[in-house]
Order: C-alpha cells, then structure tokens, then sequence
C-alpha cells in the first residue's frame, strides 16, 4: 500500500498551543517543589528518620497546594473557561 499523504486518521487542535509551553510560575512552584520533597523522602529511607519522611511528604503536599493556588490566582497555563469541552470532544491544550 503506498501512501501519498492525503489521508489521515487525526484531528488537528482547533487553534494553536500557548506560547509559554507550560513555563509558568505555577509549573515551576510544583516541580521544584516535588523534586525537594522527593530528595527529602528520599533521605529519610536513606536515613531511617520517620521526622524527615513527615518532613518530605509535607513538602509534597504543600507543592501540590500552593501550585493549584497559583494556577487559580492565574499563574498557571490559561484555560478557556468561555467554551468548556462537550462529552466525546478534545480538550486540546486545556
């Protein structure tokens, strides 16, 4: 079977992504956040310090918090909250 690039079997996103690629401050809050609560989980099993795996899971959650905070103060990659997905539609960067 040849292919001559006519056909296709997808569907293209109705408009383009965010130029941000998803560097926003809430992005960065939850990433850094997440690699020091792992490190720190992760040096109390080292360790075997049950305050400092608290400590780590903590540090967790927090990120977790504060990330979705920011992301709803508008730190966060921008949603189209005019025209929410239907059932059985994309949710093309949303």
């Amino acid at each position: 079977m040849v292919q001559d690039g006519t056909s296709r079997d997808y569907d293209l996103p109705p408009v383009a992504p965010f130029h941000n690629e998803g560097k926003t401050v809430a992005g960065w809050v939850m990433f850094w956040g997440v690699c020091l609560g792992a490190v720190v989980v992760a040096l109390s099993i080292m360790m075997w310090e049950t305050w400092l795996l608290v400590v780590g899971v903590a540090l967790l959650v927090l990120a977790l918090v504060v990330s979705g905070v920011l992301s709803v103060m508008g730190m966060g990659q921008p949603r189209n909250r005019e025209k929410p997905p239907q059932g059985g539609e994309h949710t093309w960067y949303s």
